[in-house]
């Protein structure tokens, strides 16, 4: 009797033993899980402004103003001209860059197309030494807005310092947002307004 018993105790403990070994390794790959979809969410860059941009939750953290999202696109701008990326990081940049947009210009614009267009640009900057030295946004007080047909609309201009070699030139481009259905400013399009030669080293 005293034997069936010590058998039954240690049956009990082996099978509570085997339980909590179950509910670990269980707990251990669910952790796993979890910790690999934090990775995947995070983009790795070396470029500590990469990063910061690749990372920024632009569904949830839109900008307010015509301004900010000028602002947004054209530090987004800077950093696919300026920066060596991966093919990776390029498409992830462009996307945070069709977040800005407006529907009829993502409609109008494939992923596929905006990156085949995309490195073309980036090799003849490469290949000119071509870079992004600085960009200044007109002031909020700038924006001309307008209503047409029930949508709002506003212009802003931003110029771009361009220095290639041991010069530079700047340029001058006129956006065009539009309100979207949630109140958010998308860019629908934009053109060169001017361009000049700013000085000579």
């Amino acid at each position: 009797m005293k034997k069936s018993k010590q058998k039954t105790t240690t049956i009990i403990v082996i099978m509570f033993a085997v339980v909590i070994a179950i509910v670990i390794g269980f707990w251990a790959i669910l952790e796993q899980g979890r910790n690999k979809v934090k990775e995947d969410k995070l983009i790795h860059s070396k470029n500590e402004e990469v990063n910061t941009l690749l990372n920024k939750d632009l569904n949830i953290d839109y900008p307010s103003t015509p301004r900010e999202v000028l602002k947004m696109y054209s530090r987004l701008q800077s950093c696919v001209y300026n920066q060596d990326l991966s093919d990776k990081d390029l498409s992830a940049i462009v996307g945070q860059m069709r977040i800005l947009f407006d529907d009829e210009l993502v409609a109008a614009n494939s992923l596929e197309q905006q990156l085949e267009d995309l490195k073309k640009e980036i090799k003849e900057y490469q290949k000119a030494k071509r870079t992004i030295s600085n960009y200044v946004i007109d002031k909020e007080s700038s924006t001309t807005e307008k209503k047409l047909e029930g949508k709002e609309y506003a212009t802003l201009e931003v110029s771009y310092l361009i220095q290639e070699n041991r010069g530079y030139n700047k340029t001058y481009e006129q956006f065009i947002l539009r309100k979207d259905e949630k109140d958010k400013w998308k860019i629908l399009g934009w053109e060169l307004v001017r361009s000049e030669d700013e000085k000579q080293e």
